[in-house]
């Protein structure tokens, strides 16, 4: 397992101001018929998330790989609007025998901040459940005015949009496993 050191998780944490900021959250899961280290390895290999999350590209950065203190972006564009998500992992810790695989990543981007936390556990007969959480702090005031006047919507879309993307892994790296995990056969290998 590897974490950064705790000044260098606090020297990520929004400023005071922010603090106060509503909070997107919302979690995605997935069974998946795969080992959990498979999954793993497919999950905390950003660039290929570039094949499953719609209109964006996902680029690492210079620095650590597979490893606390790694950065990657992800690019989104819909037209001439373009919008960088850039992540720091803070914590990396692959699956092993009786315990869950876990990565942390803090969102350091201008307009979304927060942390990512993705689980990942063996549920037995080589099924791998994946737990995908964000807590998104929008950071330009009048676009987190508009995120809190919204309700539970941005929740329900942050779910369903991740569900959707998780869905896509196990179609792309695990094509003989059913998306659900009622599937078997072949589905513990990943697609190179």
């Amino acid at each position: 397992m590897s974490e950064l050191p705790a000044a260098e998780v606090a020297a990520l944490a929004p400023p005071p101001a922010e603090r106060t900021r509503a909070v997107v959250a919302f979690t995605a899961r997935q069974l998946v018929d795969a080992d959990a280290a498979a999954v793993f390895a497919v999950l905390t290999d950003w660039p290929r998330q570039t094949a499953w999350v719609p209109g964006t590209v996902v680029e690492r950065l210079p620095g650590p790989v597979a490893a606390a203190g790694e950065r990657f972006v992800g690019r989104s564009a819909v037209g001439p609007l373009v919008l960088d998500d850039p992540m720091t992992v803070v914590r990396f810790r692959a699956p092993a025998a009786g315990r869950p695989g876990v990565v942390d990543l803090v969102k350091t981007g201008a307009v979304l901040g927060g942390t990512v936390t993705i689980g990942i556990r063996d549920v037995g007969g080589g099924r791998t459940q994946v737990e995908w959480t964000e807590r998104i702090r929008v950071r330009p005031a009048w676009l987190a005015a508009l995120a809190a006047v919204a309700g539970p919507v941005p929740r329900w879309l942050g779910s369903a949009a991740f569900t959707a993307v998780l869905r896509a892994m196990v179609r792309e790296a695990f094509p003989a496993g059913e998306v659900g995990g009622a599937g078997g056969g072949d589905a513990g290998r990943p697609r190179p």
